[in-house]
């Protein structure tokens, strides 16, 4: 895997760039490229190890990445050197919306990116299909999500566009605030992991092991769920970033009510785990998401 992965990553990341810098690759087909990949990745059991599929998995999620990297690179190039955007592109009456669906595709595809390189450090003896959590919740509901961003991004454009213009000074704000937002909530949870090690998880573990280490160090410092702090907020930036309400407002809904099932039952194993120590640093240290811990804070 660790040879496989690079190569097919390293190619991914050429191959989508250069589809965007040729303009032979629209932003459409690139959208359709993006629901077929996660919609499909459903069909793929969490359990599949297959060095040759994790590696294919591993060119695919480049590939799209390195498309939006490609797009929004010209764009910025266009936009900031030369003082205009190509007016043969998908529309012309803002650039600023020319780049909302590039950046999202960049952080999307980053996040899953360090899930699997986390897995691959610090978990090498399950190292599986899972471990790009492009399948975190049962029913699709992942993929569903990404393609109803998608969709709601590509509805606006048709047709609330031509009745809500939004100013052009707002729309670079929001992106800028969506884009700064975004990989920050990347950026606090990949440190959580790699600050967390072989400690972190994707699933709740259930029985202490010997290696157990309660993590105060670092981002922990600043709340108790790091990770899921994270998540949060590159999920729900996202959202922005692409410019969507319906689902800005679905995501931060669903994640909250994901992360109040879920944090409670974690917190409560950590309590059985580490007994005083782990309730002596939920008194100095707060959970993070508000409204969630049935802990102090």
């Amino acid at each position: 895997m660790r040879c496989i992965g690079p190569l097919t990553t390293a190619a991914g990341l050429l191959l989508g760039c250069g589809a965007a810098l040729s303009g032979l690759v629209g932003q459409r087909a690139a959208s359709l490229a993006a629901v077929a990949f996660f919609l499909l990745s459903n069909l793929v059991p969490d359990q599949a190890d297959d060095p040759s599929l994790l590696g294919l998995v591993c060119g695919l999620i480049a590939t799209l990445m390195g498309y939006g990297i490609g797009a929004a690179g010209q764009l910025l190039w266009s936009m900031l050197a030369l003082g205009s955007t190509d007016p043969t592109r998908e529309w012309t009456e803002d650039p600023v919306k020319l780049l909302r669906l590039p950046l999202f595709l960049v952080f999307v595809t980053l996040f899953h990116a360090a899930e699997f390189s986390f897995t691959v450090l610090f978990h090498t003896k399950k190292v599986e299909f899972r471990a790009f959590l492009l399948t975190p919740v049962p029913s699709a509901g992942y993929s569903i999500a990404m393609v109803a961003a998608l969709a709601e991004f590509w509805m606006e454009q048709a047709v609330l566009s031509n009745f809500l213009m939004t100013p052009r000074a707002v729309s670079v704000a929001l992106l800028s605030l969506g884009s700064i937002l975004s990989f920050s909530g990347w950026a606090c949870r990949t440190a959580a992991l790699f600050t967390a090690q072989s400690n972190f998880t994707h699933l709740l573990a259930w029985q202490k092991e010997p290696s157990h280490r309660l993590v105060t160090a670092g981002v922990y410092r600043l709340c108790r769920h790091p990770g899921y702090v994270g998540w949060f907020m590159w999920s729900v930036s996202t959202q922005l970033v692409l410019g969507n309400i319906i689902c800005l407002a679905a995501y931060a809904v669903v994640s909250w009510r994901f992360f109040a099932g879920r944090i409670p039952h974690e917190e409560a194993m950590l309590v059985e785990f580490f007994g005083d120590q782990y309730l002596e640093y939920a008194e100095q240290v707060p959970c993070g998401i508000p409204g969630i811990s049935h802990l102090n804070r």
